[in-house]
């Protein structure tokens, strides 16, 4: 099979490539290197460098590729970033999908994946969501996701799936403010600064491992689903809780410093994937304190 895989040069999606070429596919990946790395990529893996929401620069360099599948996971991806510059977050989630699904109708495939949110779309899950749980996003980040989904449900010719995901997290995610809180941390450990934890530390998350993740996508892909699956362990833990497991693997940190809660953030995210599980989709198989020390031991 071959596969496009926007956003290819990221942290989730270059495990996603590198997953797809060990069982044997062919890969080709679209990506704007804004916060992707080409050091992620084997050189052997073709490179088209676009930014996903330049329609004609996207449809320009990929005139005459055929692919099967397109995996759709080029995005933005802060919640707060994106109540600062709701316009570039519209451009790049909404106007970025359309053109994924432009590139998937114009270039024959017919399995798209397309990369979204649990948390930033349920907002605040006192009980873990599951796929029949009110869309309540707080943030243009998560509005932007639900529109983004709609489009890939109601494109023609096109088997659409939307993975809505936990917070994933997992070996070469950045270490710096574009990373997840569990890459930051890590790294602030290896450079002995202090940890920042937003607000009293009780906000909890639903925390995926990457390749637990990627799992999901490859079944996907080979039971051609579709529909919306929610992606998650069902589990929330605390940023406390995150930092006493961290603690146990890495030893004390260097200090915590505590700041005032950031806005739009939500107190509590969890998915209920017992869908994906019920439909013989997926079901996590990796708990947090395995997928800790995967990470910061690689």
């Amino acid at each position: 099979m071959r596969t496009l895989v926007t956003g290819g040069a990221g942290f989730f999606g270059s495990h996603i490539v590198d997953a797809l070429r060990a069982r044997g596919d062919d890969v080709i990946v679209l990506d704007d290197l804004s916060t992707g790395d080409r050091a992620n990529l084997d050189p052997a893996v073709p490179l088209v460098v676009a930014d996903i929401s330049d329609r004609e620069r996207v449809r320009d360099m990929l005139a005459g590729e055929l692919v099967d599948a397109v995996v759709h996971a080029a995005a933005k991806t802060k919640v707060v970033e994106s109540i600062s510059q709701p316009a570039l977050y519209h451009r790049v989630i909404v106007d970025g999908t359309s053109n994924a699904l432009d590139v998937a109708q114009m270039s024959g495939a017919r399995s798209f994946v397309n990369i979204s949110t649990g948390g930033a779309l349920y907002g605040e899950t006192p009980v873990c969501a599951t796929e029949e749980s009110p869309i309540d996003a707080p943030s243009p980040y998560g509005r932007y996701k639900a529109e983004a989904e709609r489009l890939a449900q109601s494109t023609p010719g096109i088997g659409a799936v939307t993975l809505r995901f936990a917070n994933i997290y997992g070996p070469r995610q950045r270490t710096d403010l574009e990373g997840g809180v569990i890459a930051i941390f890590a790294g602030c450990w290896k450079r002995r600064e202090q940890l920042t934890i937003y607000g009293d530390g009780t906000a909890e998350r639903d925390y995926l491992y990457v390749g637990d993740a990627v799992t999901a996508i490859l079944s996907a892909l080979d039971r051609h689903a579709i529909g919306s699956y929610n992606i998650g362990t069902g589990v929330a833990t605390s940023v406390n809780g995150l930092v006493a497991q961290l603690t146990a693997l890495l030893g004390s940190p260097a200090g915590v410093t505590r700041a005032a809660e950031r806005e739009g953030e939500i107190q509590r995210s969890c998915l209920d994937s017992s869908k994906a599980a019920r439909d013989g989709l997926w079901s996590s198989s990796v708990p947090l304190a395995d997928g800790l020390r995967r990470t910061v031991t690689t």
